[in-house]
């Protein structure tokens, strides 16, 4: 295959921004590229201040200690893709996002969701491969990725008009007091239950690497998701008219308190 047959991608270096910036951003960029304004982008990006994110369909005061994420200066966002609540700690995670048409994913062979789930998470599974780490593939809820038999990464999605939006965590370390903290506990089942069952279920992978550079990560990752998708990328900022259309995202609709108690 030559250089001209493989599809080039937009990649946007790690960036660290606010919880409503970060889902504002992902959004803009499916808008975009559904109006093929945008190519198909990887990005890489962390939560300043720490942020908890609830899927596009649940309750905030079902999953959320508000007060504790308040008294703390955390965020709380609603994103649009589906899944479970997560602790996004602005010191021991990672978060990628991927925008693509469908279309791409099932010539790749990806027919099924759950397949087209796998193929881009087997970026990540790659990219610790090159920097050293054996991990492997699992379903837990949503499609999850393994170290030791515990789950360091979890991924959510949203399929629009033809196109994927796919975003998930790297989890660099784990505090599940802090998590358990901000994130309420299932009915009838005690923080400390379920401190002991994220310690026994969850991961961290900074202390199993061979050792720990943040960009020499990011850049072994950027290379799985090359192989797996066979693509070549290119280094891009967003565009003015994707920051434009976030800051109008940022300001009516993630930070806005009518789409976070969407179901209260």
């Amino acid at each position: 295959m030559s250089k001209t047959d493989i599809d080039i991608w937009r990649y946007i270096p790690l960036e660290i921004r606010n919880g409503f910036w970060n889902m504002a951003l992902d959004e803009a960029i499916l808008k975009m590229a559904i109006e093929k304004k945008s190519p198909n982008t990887l990005r890489f990006y962390k939560w300043n201040p720490s942020t908890a994110s609830i899927g596009r369909n649940q309750s905030l005061y079902n999953e959320i200690d508000t007060a504790f994420v308040k008294e703390k200066g955390f965020h709380v966002v609603r994103r649009i893709t589906g899944g479970g609540a997560v602790f996004h700690d602005e010191y021991r995670e990672i978060t990628y996002s991927i925008v693509c048409p469908i279309k791409f994913l099932e010539k790749l062979g990806a027919k099924k969701v759950i397949e087209q789930f796998e193929i881009i998470t087997q970026g990540i599974i790659l990219g610790l491969t090159f920097y050293g780490l054996k991990t492997e593939k699992d379903v837990i809820h949503c499609p999850a990725i393994l170290l030791d038999g515990k789950k360091f990464s979890g991924n959510a999605q949203v399929r629009k008009k033809g196109f994927i939006l796919q975003h998930g965590t790297i989890l660099l370390d784990i505090d599940p007091e802090l998590m358990y903290s901000v994130l309420k506990t299932p009915e009838n089942v005690s923080k400390s239950r379920m401190v002991k069952s994220v310690r026994a279920k969850c991961i961290g992978i900074k202390n199993h690497l061979p050792y720990f550079n943040e960009e020499e990560l990011i850049n072994s990752l950027k290379r799985g998701f090359q192989k797996s998708l066979g693509i070549d990328m290119e280094e891009q900022a967003f565009s003015k008219e994707e920051l434009d259309i976030a800051e109008r995202l940022v300001k009516n609709k993630y930070s806005n308190l009518k789409w976070l108690n969407k179901y209260e």
